[in-house]
């Protein structure tokens, strides 16, 4: 019995060239050492345990006295936590994760916290100014800068659009 080649089905061959355009994209990406994987995954575990639990807490307590952008905040820190949960099995697909993590806090740490203490007042205390300080820069240590480079500004754009396909039926 002679088995179907792969030619044979244009649909089986649609896909493989797209298996083949991502395995070529993937040789290309640089290697991530294996240190800096398992400390993002350390990161997205802390993520879950502490900031899940914290604001799950929060939200459970219930949300009578909050303020409208309190509740976006904890809302969102939420998201992320439970995000991080992927980050825990797939650390480099969820790479975006973390480069938030670190925008947001660094944001945080110039437009909030710096001013009040160049003014010696209090800082708010909705997140801790050292340890925001401190995982920024751990986070910056373990994040693979290379691959980032490479995936996000080397590779190509998706296409806007899609040619439009000739037809053959006339």
């Amino acid at each position: 019995m002679r088995s179907k080649s792969v030619t044979d089905n244009e649909g089986v061959n649609a896909s493989e060239d797209i298996n083949n355009e991502y395995n070529s994209i993937q040789k290309g990406a640089p290697p991530i050492p294996l240190w800096q994987t398992w400390g993002l995954r350390a990161f997205f575990i802390a993520m879950v345990l502490v900031l899940g639990r914290n604001q799950l807490n929060y939200i459970l307590e219930g949300t009578s006295e909050w303020t409208p952008w309190r509740g976006l905040g904890h809302s969102m820190l939420f998201a992320l936590a439970v995000f991080a949960i992927g980050g825990i099995f797939r650390p480099v697909a969820f790479l975006p994760i973390m480069i938030y993590e670190i925008v947001w806090k660094a944001v945080w740490l110039v437009v909030v916290a710096l001013p009040p203490w160049l003014a010696d007042e209090k800082i708010p205390g909705v997140v801790s100014v050292k340890g925001s300080m401190i995982g920024i820069c751990l986070i910056i240590i373990v994040i693979p800068w290379k691959y980032v480079w490479w995936r996000y500004f080397t590779q190509p754009i998706e296409p806007w659009r899609r040619k439009k396909q000739v037809s053959n039926n006339k």
